[in-house]
C-alpha cells in the first residue's frame, strides 16, 4: 500500500514550520527589546515593533496574542535567564562554600556574586529599568517592576542568611541590614545610575560593587 502523500508532506513540513515560527518569535522579541529600552514601553507600539522586526502587524499578534505585555515578558525572561547555566547560581551560594579555607571561599563568593549579578544586569538591566520608569503609566509595567523587586529582595535575603550562617558578616551587621544592602547594591536603578548616567565601564562597576560589598558587610578574616 502506498503511503498517503499528504500525511507524509505534513510530517516533514511541520518541524520546518515550527522552526520558522520560533525564529519569527525571537526576531519580534529582540526587536521589541531594543525599542523598549530605547523608546520606553508606553511609546513603543505594536506597529513600531512590526516595522523594527520586518514583519506585518498581524504576524506580531499571531506570534504573541497577548500583545506588548506578552512580548515584554518574554524579552525580560530571556534577558534575565541568559544562557540559563545553573552553575553560575550554585557558585554564588555561600552555603556550598562553607567549611574550609574561609578566606579563599569569601573571595570566591564575592567574585561569583558580583560576576553573576553584573552579567544579569548587563543583559536585562535596560528592560528592568523600562518597567521601573514606565510603572507610573502602565499597570503591566507596574506589576513587572513589583515582581522584580520582590524577587530581588528574596534573593538578597537568601544570600544574607548564607553569609551569616558561614560567619562572614561583620558582627555589627544583622541579616536584615545585609539583605537591605544587597537589595540596594544589586538593583537595576544603581546599575543604571552608574553605567548609563555616569558613564562607568563594566569593570569600574564590578570593582565598585565588590569593594562596597566587602567594606559594608563582610568581616576581615585572618589568613
Amino acid at each position: 500500500m502506498n503511503p498517503n502523500p499528504e500525511r507524509a508532506r505534513r510530517r516533514y513540513t511541520s518541524p520546518l514550520r515550527e522552526e520558522a515560527a520560533r525564529r519569527t518569535r525571537e526576531t519580534i522579541r529582540d526587536a521589541a527589546a531594543r525599542l523598549f529600552v530605547r523608546d520606553g514601553y508606553v511609546s513603543t507600539t505594536v506597529k513600531n515593533i512590526a516595522d523594527e522586526a520586518g514583519v506585518a502587524v498581524r504576524t506580531v499578534f499571531t506570534a504573541f496574542p497577548g500583545g506588548k505585555a506578552e512580548i515584554f515578558r518574554e524579552a525580560l525572561d530571556h534577558a534575565v535567564a541568559g544562557d540559563g547555566d545553573p552553575r553560575a547560581v550554585a557558585a554564588a551560594d555561600p552555603e556550598s562554600s562553607h567549611g574550609s579555607g574561609a578566606v579563599s571561599h569569601v573571595d570566591l563568593v564575592v567574585e561569583q556574586v558580583v560576576r553573576y549579578g553584573t552579567a544579569m544586569l548587563e543583559r536585562a538591566g535596560g528592560l528592568l529599568m523600562t518597567s521601573v520608569e514606565s510603572s507610573g503609566a502602565d499597570p503591566d509595567m507596574r506589576r513587572f517592576a513589583a515582581d522584580d523587586a520582590k524577587a530581588t529582595a528574596e534573593n538578597a535575603r537568601t544570600l544574607a542568611e548564607g553569609l551569616e550562617h558561614a560567619g562572614w558578616l561583620r558582627e555589627d551587621v544583622t541579616v536584615e541590614h545585609a539583605a537591605d544592602v544587597l537589595f540596594t547594591l544589586s538593583s537595576p536603578q544603581v546599575h543604571a545610575l552608574l553605567r548609563r548616567d555616569r558613564g562607568w565601564d563594566v569593570d569600574q562597576y564590578r570593582q565598585w560593587l565588590s569593594g562596597t560589598l566587602r567594606a559594608t558587610l563582610l568581616r576581615q578574616l585572618a589568613p
